[in-house]
């Protein structure tokens, strides 16, 4: 959407560009501001012109942005990788931008050198195990990103591994296929202990160098401790500790952090232990300002217990996201052409004033009807905020009439699943019908979700179908 088609929501442009002008701040260095709300709510598309219609240039921003929407890599390390790499200032145009962030490279190739060694020895080890290879690399990324010392998840077995910490980084169905394979490569992996009794203390490489060891403890720490270096010596000059070490001068005209995250929930699980528990601490206590934009479905506060515990001085009050008024509908359907009463009446019905909907709503007016790849294209991008899990259950209450502890029970034969679904449909304002009486998905959303289950996969769709009758008849 242009910004031709943005209605409404003064007040919250007003208190983002407040934050963004330094009108309003929290106390000390660092300020934390969240934008909340459920999937289509319209909170990048606030943000992006909310930002594009303030001046900031005596801010003096160095500006790092990351998207949980983007493709892959989810990995930690290489996402910090890419937010220095898309670092943006206007001081910083002449040179490619990772050759400010010397101290993130040097520790994202020692991350990534440990790693690469690991497998390699595996693989001469074990050289047709290619899922042993896959798992390895997958569990080393998640003992990074959980903060988990390498050396007490390895061999993986859940004697060395909590997979109940694991799970909180992972979806639930990733969990069970890597315990699976990783259930079948256990006695491969003891047996290389035994055989190659140097090779798992290796991954810190026996204290011979200072950064491997910090990796081999806790690699948040380092990797959280070299952005806070490089972005030290972008906007003040020197930390005191780093002075030995090669890094350019501060930069002229770059003066304070503004780090976007966007899409927050998608980002939480690589992310979150790094930002809450090793950045954002750093970054309170730094020589420089710093602001961050948090955009994402849940409350900042249940994402972490730091946010609670550590941080509430810096934060601001949320903005919580509301649909827009029939209204502000109105005015935005018109935005698009839509003039005729009975269309704007069809549009508030369906899309019930989430802004996302209202787009894809005149798309597919536009284009005449919902062919295939229309229904593919709406699949992809109402479900691309949700995981592997919820877009199951998603699937699942598309044939209930009726959202509750006891039609889900019957749905998913799964008691402990049946609480967790619901738990999470109640609180997916983006996918629940607001206006009903009892809990269901909205018709909009509903009919062609399984308008493209039908054409996708016509036998699971008959078959939820089946169960979906059972289940509303009492019968499973």
């Amino acid at each position: 959407m242009g910004i031709e088609h943005f209605v409404g929501r003064d007040d919250a442009m007003k208190r983002i560009q407040d934050v963004l002008t330094g009108r309003e701040a929290a106390g000390g260095k660092l300020t934390v501001q969240s934008i909340e709300g459920p999937g289509g709510i319209g909170k990048t598309f606030l943000f992006n012109n909310a930002i594009s219609r303030v001046d900031l240039t005596n801010r003096n921003y160095l500006i790092l942005r990351i998207d949980g929407s983007a493709p892959p890599p989810r990995s930690l390390v290489r996402m910090v990788a890419r937010m220095v790499d898309g670092a943006e200032a206007a001081a910083i145009q002449d040179r490619p931008s990772g050759y400010y962030f010397p101290s993130v490279d040097r520790v994202v190739k020692a991350i990534e050198t440990i790693f690469s060694e690991a497998v390699a020895e595996f693989k001469k080890r074990h050289p047709d195990n290619t899922n042993g290879q896959r798992v390895l690399l997958r569990l080393l990324d998640m003992v990074l990103e959980a903060g988990i010392r390498i050396n007490d998840a390895i061999p993986i077995t859940k004697n060395y591994a909590n997979f109940h910490e694991l799970e909180k980084h992972i979806s639930f169905d990733e969990l069970e296929k890597l315990i699976q394979v990783i259930e079948d490569i256990v006695p491969l992996m003891v047996s290389l202990r035994e055989e190659v009794p140097w090779f798992w203390e290796r991954l810190g490489l026996d204290g011979s160098t200072a950064l491997r060891n910090a990796i081999k403890e806790n690699a948040c720490r380092p990797l959280a401790d070299a952005l806070h270096s490089d972005l030290s010596a972008i906007l003040a000059g020197y930390r005191g500790k780093d002075q030995f070490k090669a890094a350019h001068s501060k930069n002229k005209g770059i003066d304070r952090l503004l780090l976007i995250l966007d899409d927050y929930e998608m980002l939480q699980k690589p992310l979150g232990e790094f930002l809450a528990g090793h950045l954002l601490p750093a970054l309170r206590s730094a020589n420089f300002q710093s602001v961050v934009m948090i955009l994402g479905r849940d409350q900042l506060e249940a994402t972490h217990t730091a946010w609670d515990q550590h941080f509430k001085p810096n934060l601001l009050e949320r903005i919580a996201l509301a649909p827009l008024s029939r209204s502000e509908m109105d005015q935005l359907v018109e935005s698009y052409g839509v003039r005729a009463h009975d269309d704007k009446e069809r549009a508030w019905r369906d899309t019930q004033g989430y802004p996302f909907y209202v787009q894809l709503w005149t798309e597919e007016v536009a284009s005449g009807g919902r062919s295939a790849i229309m229904l593919k294209r709406f699949h992809d991008r109402t479900t691309r905020w949700l995981s592997d899990r919820e877009k199951g259950w998603l699937q699942h209450t598309l044939f209930l009439k009726e959202v509750n502890i006891r039609t889900l029970r019957r749905m998913l034969d799964d008691e402990q699943q049946a609480k967790e679904a619901l738990e999470w449909f109640q609180c997916e304002g983006s996918v629940r019908d607001t206006s009903s009486k009892v809990f269901r998905v909205r018709e909009y959303l509903r009919s062609r979700l399984i308008d493209y289950l039908l054409v996708s996969d016509p036998d699971y769709c008959e078959q939820l179908q089946h169960r979906g009758r059972l289940a509303m008849n009492g019968q499973c």
